[in-house]
């Protein structure tokens, strides 16, 4: 692809790539990593131009896709970790949760379950439609004809009793 066809591309990248090189650096602490996700990240927009028809903000495109394309990397890397030749896969644990965890896991479900029921009923909605179904304070506020101020409030309150009635008595 000729530079000339999609200038606004490079312009861009060449804009904000000592910025995004920082931010994917600090994410994965390696250099050569940071150039082969810089690569990446140019890649991704200049092989597929077509991706950014409706993109009003370039150069935040660019920063949040780097900045994704680092966090998905570091994610990999500790999932699966190189192992080198078979004897180090005995080291290798069963991520499938033991009886005795489940056990705990389910038992603390109960706790929050009876948590958010002894909360008051306008703070519990606007826990749930902001933690479950992920809307906005405004979005919540919309829906439930109050003001996104009032909205913090709610979930202000909500915060603060789950956090006491889950603090363990240990």
């Amino acid at each position: 692809m000729d530079s000339a066809e999609h200038p606004e591309i490079l312009q861009t990248y060449m804009g904000v790539r000592a910025r995004l090189t920082r931010v994917i650096y600090r994410r994965v602490q390696c250099s050569a990593t940071t150039a082969d996700l810089m690569q990446d990240t140019f890649l991704r927009f200049w092989e597929k131009p077509g991706r950014l028809r409706d993109v009003v903000d370039l150069a935040g495109y660019f920063m949040v896709t780097g900045r994704n394309l680092a966090l998905d990397h570091e994610r990999r890397r500790k999932i699966a970790p190189f192992v080198d030749g078979i004897e180090g896969l005995e080291s290798i644990s069963d991520p499938t949760p033991t009886a005795e965890a489940t056990a705990i896991d389910r038992q603390e479900l109960r706790r929050l379950q009876a948590a958010l029921e002894r909360l008051p009923s306008r703070a519990q909605q606007v826990f749930m439609l902001s933690r479950l179904d992920g809307l906005t304070y405004v979005e919540i506020g919309e829906r439930l004809g109050i003001s996104p101020k009032t909205v913090f409030g709610h979930m202000v309150v909500a915060l603060d009793r789950l956090r006491l009635e889950m603090k363990t008595d240990d």
